[in-house]
């Protein structure tokens, strides 16, 4: 499976957007777990749920209808700070910014003309192959129908449209509704995508009573901040550590848990392991160490609360696997780092 699958995301505000969808439409909740509000659903698992939604909602407006109920929170941060914007041409910039945090699937380029503004992107190559049509047309769906209710929620009575949609995807059976609600030809089966706004429709004035420039700067550091944790390309690799990274944080270090985080399966990333010439056991083992040898350092951490950082459940199960590592225990490996440190000290 491509790595992109695993390392893209959506924002797990996307999760409540699915629950009023299904609360909405009596569907069984495809929703398996709570998500912190700094996750992303890895594109793998946002897949996953379009594809189960459209197994129970079989209309080809599937992906618009889930748009329309988009909220503030079902965006995340990144709507709250163009809560503070003055124009629609801000929003639209400011989504193009943080696209890694709330909607990543493509690296989307932006085109300004004298008759247009476009957002271009190229489908994700599986797509191109024919792996996951269906949900990646589901996904623009989405994610452009958030994009327009949520700005026009905040320039009306104003109305904000594109001016034509093209898509790489292939046309549902009925278009008609992407056109009535989009407001603008909706075009598929194009050799790329592209969404062109006029550039009136970047000056559309955000209403009064939003703005909070307080508010506005501390959601641009944690914003920031984000960006760095979701760069544009990881390798799996990173992802994997990543992920044991936060599962010992949680207690959790079973290969199911990291799984389930990654949105694939147990197998499936022992496969992917195996490809690299490694195991899940060797990773956690090798994070578990590196670890335990910066918690060390550290005097006023005694050997027993390190080895509930490292999430085990017994100090002694900690102390054999330390040995194994290093021929030695935490503490002799600890006493014997403090007198080469003195002694650096005393040379120095």
């Amino acid at each position: 499976m491509h790595t992109l699958l695993n390392t893209r995301g959506v924002s797990s505000g996307l999760t409540n957007l699915v629950q009023k969808f299904c609360d909405l439409h009596s569907i069984p909740s495809p929703i398996t777990r709570l998500y912190d509000v700094d996750e992303r659903l890895p594109l793998v698992e946002w897949y996953r749920i379009l594809n189960y939604l459209s197994q129970y909602y079989k209309k080809d407006d599937l992906g618009i209808e889930l748009g329309k109920l988009c909220e503030p929170a079902d965006i995340g941060i990144v709507a709250y700070l163009a809560m503070n914007c003055e124009t629609s041409g801000q929003i639209i910039h400011l989504f193009q910014r943080y696209q890694r945090i709330w909607y990543h699937i493509s690296l989307v380029c932006i085109e300004n003309t004298a008759d247009a503004f476009s957002f271009i992107w190229k489908s994700p190559t599986f797509v191109q192959a024919g792996q996951f049509v269906k949900e990646a047309r589901l996904a623009n769906d989405v994610a452009f129908a958030m994009m327009m209710t949520f700005i026009n929620n905040l320039v009306y009575p104003q109305v904000f449209h594109a001016k034509r949609m093209e898509f790489s995807a292939p046309a549902p059976t009925v278009i008609s509704a992407h056109e009535r609600f989009f407001a603008c030809p909706v075009i598929f089966d194009c050799s790329l995508n592209t969404v062109s706004y006029t550039h009136q429709m970047l000056d559309l004035t955000v209403n009064a009573g939003y703005s909070d420039h307080m508010l506005k700067r501390i959601l641009e550091k944690n914003a920031n901040y984000l960006l760095t944790k979701y760069p544009e390309n990881i390798s799996f690799n990173e992802l994997v550590y990543r992920n044991i990274v936060a599962a010992i944080q949680k207690n959790r270090v079973d290969i199911q848990y990291v799984a389930n985080q990654m949105g694939i399966s147990p197998r499936l990333l022992q496969y992917r392991l195996k490809l690299h010439g490694t195991t899940f056991s060797d990773k956690l083992n090798k994070i578990r160490k590196t670890l335990a040898l910066q918690y060390l350092e550290d005097d006023s951490l005694s050997i027993n609360e390190i080895s509930a950082l490292l999430a085990y459940r017994e100090q002694t199960s900690f102390n054999r696997a330390f040995k194994s590592w290093t021929g030695m225990s935490p503490l002799q490996w600890r006493a014997e780092h403090q007198i080469q440190e003195s002694k650096f000290a005393f040379h120095v």
